[in-house]
């Protein structure tokens, strides 16, 4: 039996005026009140010009709004949207009172990430962990020092290191589909020149066989059983009608005097084809499959592939990142669209450099990384800096009491803050969005991805100040019921 309801309320008598009001436990209003919201307003404000332009937006707002994004995992029209529908989001990013118009355009997320690097969120993020250990320090008395973590003294001067890619959200690349895309971009350009040419004086409009060339194309797609040499074939078909097409927007410009009256965007494009079609001609003649700085997107030049070789996927495409972790703070240590090697000494130094400047009172003591970190070349590098490498050994087993025992608890500190990196990747992956990447731009995409580990760090800074209140709690309650016996 289906039972239906008559009782919804109008949208006028929804809510009770008499308790219309917000909940202090919620959990956006608790965060808000515990973010250092002038530290981090200060890195913000720093970016902006103080005599020129017209007046910015509160930090807190633009942040708030970040952070909204980001922990939501939503895009920015959406952001902006939960925030203009959710009272306790206005809260949460400064709003004086509970409005339903938009706090800003989606757009300006955009501007944002233009102007804020991954070293300004590295920056945020260091300032919430020094904030979070003053908290502890101030909060805490002489007897509660020792108490809720026993390896919180010895994990202060350890840093664990990993690396991985943020993937970009692009179609996955093939030579056929690549070059398909940069003819149809090719007629689009020769359409938008051909007025010009034919206002000084060209009598015809140069060929493109674009439906022909899509023909083509759609019925590769479709055929079932595909080889190598078919897939070759139909590439340089594909490349033969790209590299007509530049032939006539070069003719159509020289019709227009040597005047290139494109849009920016359609000139960086056209400087993109021609690089396509140099290296997918270089392959096809020499019959190689790879080439350096190996264009895979047309709108999006500086995505690489780089092969991890992980299950699932051989080769991701996006930035790679090295990555430190830090009683639970995570930074980002070294951002890059081409391929590198993570165990180098340079970017091992990189690390060590990275954590002297976020905690100048404080030097680094071991190092805990995979294989790949523990190398001869890395191994002097960290030795070098006074910094112990804990990860496989080199060498044979050893055959002391003494060394075995060392040997095991230096298994012990690799597995643990082994497994917290490679959590904290499973994390902001799948919960804050860092295997899709939706920015376009570089300086935009690695500060997206930045934005993303701050608003990990933020999870961890107040899971921190949480933990903080409830054992202070327990320990003034316990000393209080002592006294009381007493």
């Amino acid at each position: 039996m289906i039972k239906t309801s008559s009782s919804q309320l109008s949208i006028e008598g929804f809510l009770d005026p008499e308790i219309g009001r917000l909940n202090p436990e919620n959990r956006w209003v608790k965060l808000a009140n515990s973010i250092p919201w002038a530290e981090l307003g200060l890195v913000y404000e720093s970016k902006m010009s103080t005599g020129k332009g017209s007046p910015c937006k509160p930090a807190r707002l633009v942040i708030g709004a970040l952070i909204v994004k980001h922990k939501l995992n939503v895009s920015d029209a959406e952001a902006i949207e939960q925030i203009k529908e959710n009272p306790y989001l206005q809260y949460f990013v400064g709003l004086g009172s509970f409005t339903t118009e938009k706090a800003f355009d989606p757009s300006l997320f955009t501007t944002v990430r233009k102007r804020l690097g991954y070293g300004d969120f590295n920056r945020m993020s260091s300032l919430l962990q020094h904030e979070g250990i003053r908290i502890a320090e101030g909060d805490r008395d002489e007897g509660s020092k020792d108490g809720h973590s026993g390896d919180a003294e010895d994990d202060k001067r350890v840093v664990s290191c990993d690396a991985t890619v943020a993937p970009q959200e692009i179609p996955y690349p093939t030579d056929l589909g690549l070059l398909a895309t940069a003819r149809v971009q090719s007629e689009k350009i020769i359409d938008l020149l051909w007025p010009v040419a034919r206002d000084s004086g060209l009598s015809k409009k140069p060929r493109t066989y674009r439906d022909k060339a899509h023909r083509e194309y759609v019925g590769a797609t479709r055929k079932k059983r595909k080889g190598a040499e078919f897939w070759r074939v139909c590439a340089r078909r594909q490349l033969n009608y790209l590299e007509r097409n530049l032939r006539h927007i070069d003719s159509l410009i020289e019709a227009n005097k040597g005047v290139i009256r494109l849009k920016s965007r359609f000139l960086k494009i056209l400087m993109v084809l021609h690089e396509i079609a140099r290296q997918q001609s270089l392959m096809l003649e020499t019959g190689a499959n790879r080439v350096d700085g190996r264009i895979v997107n047309v709108f999006q030049p500086h995505v690489r592939p780089i092969v991890r070789g992980k299950n699932g996927s051989d080769t991701e495409f996006g930035a790679k990142l090295s990555v430190s972790l830090h009683e639970g703070y995570s930074y980002l240590d070294k951002a890059q669209w081409d391929a590198y090697y993570e165990g180098d000494a340079e970017v091992i130094r990189g690390h060590i450099d990275s954590f002297g400047e976020r905690n100048p009172e404080m030097k680094l003591g071991k190092f805990v990384g995979d294989k790949i970190y523990g190398n001869r070349n890395a191994r002097q590098t960290m030795s070098g800096a006074g910094v112990e490498f804990v990860g496989s050994p080199l060498g044979r087993p050893p055959s002391s009491p003494e060394k075995i025992r060392e040997r095991k608890e230096n298994r012990t500190l690799h597995q643990r803050h082994r497994s917290r990196a490679e959590g904290k990747f499973g994390e902001v992956k799948r919960g804050h969005g860092l295997d899709k990447i939706q920015a376009r731009r570089a300086d935009t995409s690695l500060s997206w991805i930045a934005c993303i580990f701050f608003v990990s760090n933020l999870k961890r800074f107040q899971s921190e100040i949480f933990f903080d209140l409830v054992f202070l709690s327990w320990k003034y309650g316990t000393w209080l019921q002592d006294s009381e016996k007493k």
